[in-house]
């Protein structure tokens, strides 16, 4: 099984980009294999609604490439906003997995109400974009708080993991006395840091959503599910390359 992981934007290290290639395979059941990449164009990180934005169309255009060239089995988008995600499903003909989609479809079958730990948005401790994408879901009601990291997404590259950890470890015991039975990491930086195996504790687990977002992936692959056509009718393919993607 060939699984890629898509990083929406440009400019991360070459060195943290193999380090997380690393660490996804490590979580990957045996005959699996995780290609990370970056798209290449776009924001150096996502932090706000303007970057998310932006980010989405250049992705769509990696990804048209990655159809034509049928090389992997399915795609995880690389940013827990999961920007684009209804849109890659309608181009894609192979699984299109959104890691805070799966992660907090998973929190439900974990607690009753869970919390998520996030970077700011813009600079701001703004919980809107996050409520905006549960409510999206359907999961708002869920949602027990919002706690804020105050590293940049950038800083956490491999770096400052004992900073995200004590973090972390706060917020775990702010999300449980506002009700929450778990903790969703919502930032793929974070995720790559490992750091649910050292702070979850069995009263409240930490949902890693680069695991959840793998794990998802096998599983569609082994099911042989597809996303509906009904709710994600194909792209016109030929109305695309006559028009915005004129060059591919």
């Amino acid at each position: 099984m060939k699984l890629l992981y898509l990083m929406p934007g440009t400019g991360m290290p070459e060195d943290e980009i193999e380090r997380r290639t690393d660490v996804a395979n490590s979580i990957t059941r045996y005959g699996t294999a995780v290609t990370v990449k970056e798209v290449g164009q776009g924001p150096l990180s996502i932090e706000s609604t303007i970057e998310s934005d932006i980010s989405v169309g250049p992705m769509l255009e990696k990804l048209l490439e990655i159809r034509s060239e049928g090389s992997y089995d399915a795609v995880i988008i690389g940013c827990a906003g999961d920007p684009g995600l209804a849109a890659a499903r309608e181009l894609m003909d192979i699984p299109v997995i959104g890691p805070a989609e799966s992660s907090y479809h998973f929190a439900c079958m974990i607690a009753d109400r869970f919390s998520i730990m996030t970077p700011l948005t813009a600079g701001k401790a703004s919980d809107s974009r996050v409520r905006a994408r549960l409510r999206e879901m359907g999961l708002e009601g869920r949602l027990a708080s919002v706690v804020f990291s105050q590293t940049s997404i950038a800083e956490m590259w491999g770096k400052n993991k004992d900073v995200i950890i004590s973090e972390l470890s706060v917020g775990v015991e702010d999300a449980r006395r506002k009700g929450a039975g778990c903790v969703v990491l919502g930032c793929m930086s974070m995720a790559f840091l490992l750091i649910d195996e050292v702070v979850g504790t069995r009263d409240v687990p930490i949902v890693n959503p680069l695991k959840t977002a793998i794990k998802t992936a096998e599983m569609f692959v082994d099911l042989g599910s597809l996303h509906s056509r009904m709710t994600y009718p194909a792209a016109d393919f030929d109305k695309l390359r006559r028009t915005i993607f004129s060059d591919k």
